[in-house]
């Protein structure tokens, strides 16, 4: 993504209306219902409570009413207080908690959608990682809650100032110049809020690079690693070089930080406090024209207003900050994927062809893959073999648009395959990858990647009976139902790595596929399972075009095409037999491995 200034983009008004637009979306009710108790509570806070209140007991001290006056007033603002509370408590508060949640979730979906459609060289870049971090600040950090409520807050405040600085003008007009000290309070508070923003900016990096030391330890990924090498010293050190870093980010920005806060302090409580009350007494003393009844309320008007303006300053410059984090989360938002499909809808496979295809993944130097030229047809099974950076997982992922060719074209029944609608062009290939995954859900929706009912769990027992590890989980006590992992459940199935492999080949199986793509599936497998697994996909994809990709060459025998990769480029094709009688690479390939399994063999039987 490309790198923008966000300080220079981020309007508070636009990304409060965002933010608003969604809470309407969401609750229209609850969102009303928020406004309405701040701007009460502020209202009845402000000028009936702080007031209202002094000026009945002032007046009837001066004798300008009587007692029963006194509490006939004080009686309608204790019932105004208790009102307000009723409110907040009886129908508000219920009603945001719910709110809260509604509002999170749609704000999670929408980055949940938005990630699915970005390409998946968005995950290889830092930057783009940085950008999708700062987007979740949105709900991590409480902003949605606090733009919301802020902007109801600020409301109600403006109510309120208004309210005092009406009273304060009925009095003396020269009092309202205290409403320019928050002005100034703002400003430099917005000023407070960019250099905030930009230290958090520089220390996103370094706050990834903590994470990650924290998944690393705790992760049982990284277990054994960790336990039985050094290799947990190193990862100490990047954790303490990532701390060190946000130390220096902290105090390159502290000595700005801290000076504008103490103008922010001298314009929002000094000089209000030392104006207002002294040309309060100098009415009162001085020029005898302002009784001490109008005085006591003027200070108590003069105080409130500070304290309103004041909170109003740093409410805006707060909510400024929020939407700084709203302004990420749109710009996340309003990426546009580089990969996006056409409008022309793939029919039943008949033929995948690469024409001259070279492909570099970016910030490399050098092609992972180059003038590749091959063409698979319909029913055909293709063994792409080749030593370990060889480019055969590259091949895959541009086979399934995950990544864009950047010369040459892939052709899907004879037309280029970026003109098809790209779900729908997914649909048609059944993949396992050697990177595989295990969710932390039941073993039926890890095989079917799917809500599961009573519909389609029949699909998964017999995806999982072909992919040879049925019995394995007939064995658990909740048998395609158990949950795997540990992640969420202490009772939860911990599967061998063979048996983990089995399940998501098992996804396979469970599809309605054209195109089969099995990425190193035999990895965690040993010789005789991996045997039995090939039985099992030979009988599993009859009729369907399987590309079997691997290092491992026990596949290739039953091909019908194979090809030889070496450093990026297509060097040998052909079937097993004219590959040995060549003589060359895959002939290498071949006999070194089969002597390994013979090496295995007569091991065994000693």
């Amino acid at each position: 993504m490309a790198a923008v200034d966000f300080k220079a983009k981020a309007h508070i008004f636009r990304n409060t209306a965002f933010m608003l637009k969604g809470s309407f979306k969401v609750s229209p009710v609850a969102t009303i219902l928020i406004y309405l108790a701040y701007i009460c509570e502020n209202v009845y806070y402000s000028v009936v409570f702080n007031v209202m209140f002094l000026e009945t007991a002032i007046s009837i001290i001066e004798g300008n009413g009587t007692f029963r006056e006194f509490v006939i007033k004080i009686t309608l603002i204790i019932l105004g207080k208790l009102a307000v509370d009723l409110f907040a408590y009886i129908v508000f508060h219920p009603v945001r908690e719910k709110y809260e949640i509604k509002f999170e979730s749609y704000i999670n979906q929408m980055i949940f959608e938005k990630a699915q459609q970005v390409e998946l060289a968005c995950y290889e870049n830092p930057e783009f990682f940085d950008n999708y971090n700062r987007a979740t600040w949105v709900v991590e950090k409480g902003a949605y809650k606090r733009i919301i409520e802020g902007s109801a807050w600020t409301v109600g405040s403006i109510i309120s100032i208004i309210s005092l600085a009406i009273y304060l003008y009925s009095i003396d007009p020269l009092l309202l110049v205290v409403l320019v000290c928050p002005v100034i309070v703002m400003y430099f508070q917005i000023k407070r809020n960019g250099v905030e923003f930009q230290k958090e900016k520089e220390m996103t990096p370094f706050e990834r690079q903590k994470d990650y030391t924290k998944r690393t330890v705790l992760l049982k990924d990284f277990a054994k690693e960790i336990k039985t090498t050094s290799i947990f010293e190193v990862v100490k050190r990047r954790f303490k070089e990532a701390t060190e870093l946000n130390i220096k980010s902290i105090r390159k920005y502290g000595k700005k930080i801290a000076i504008l806060e103490m103008f922010t302090d001298f314009f929002g409580e000094v000089i209000p406090i030392a104006g207002g009350f002294g040309y309060g007494c100098y009415r009162l003393i001085v020029r005898e024209d302002l009784p001490i009844s109008e005085f006591s309320v003027l200070i108590s008007a003069i105080t409130n207003c500070r304290n309103k303006l004041n909170q109003l300053a740093r409410y805006f410059t707060m909510q400024q900050k929020q939407c700084l984090w709203v302004q990420n989360l749109r710009e996340f938002l309003a990426y546009e994927p580089k990969i996006v499909g056409g409008e022309i809808e793939p029919g039943e496979f008949e033929s995948l062809e690469f024409r001259n295809v070279s492909f570099r993944y970016n910030g490399s130097k050098k092609n992972t893959l180059t003038n590749v030229s091959f063409k698979i047809n319909k029913g055909e099974s293709i063994a792409v073999v080749g030593h370990n950076g060889a480019g055969k997982t590259t091949l895959s992922k541009l086979i399934m648009r995950l990544y864009d060719v950047e010369e040459g074209e892939i052709l899907y029944n004879g037309r280029n395959i970026k003109e098809y609608d790209l779900l729908k062009y997914r649909e048609k290939f059944a993949s396992v990858f050697q990177d595989y995954r295990i969710f932390a859900m039941t073993v039926a929706e890890n095989v079917l990647i799917e809500e599961v009912d009573e519909n389609n769990i029949s699909r998964a027992r017999k995806a999982l009976h072909q992919s040879g590890v049925y019995n394995k989980i007939l064995s658990l006590d909740e048998k395609e139902n158990s949950i795997l992992t540990r992640e969420f459940d202490d009772e939860g199935v911990l599967l061998s790595g063979g048996e983990s492999q089995k399940v998501t080949i098992a996804r396979m199986f469970a599809k309605d596929f054209d195109v089969a793509i099995l990425d190193e599936p035999s990895s965690a497998l040993d010789p005789v399972a991996e045997t039995k697994m090939y039985d099992s996909l030979m009988e599993g994809t009859k009729d369907k075009t399987v590309i079997y990709i691997s290092h491992r060459l026990s596949s290739a025998t039953r091909s019908d095409n194979i090809l030889v990769f070496a450093h990026g480029e297509l060097i040998e094709s052909g079937k097993h037999e004219e590959l040995m009688t060549l003589g060359g690479e895959y002939c290498k390939m071949f006999t070194l491995q089969a002597s390994g399994y013979r090496e295995e063999e007569d091991n065994d039987e000693e």
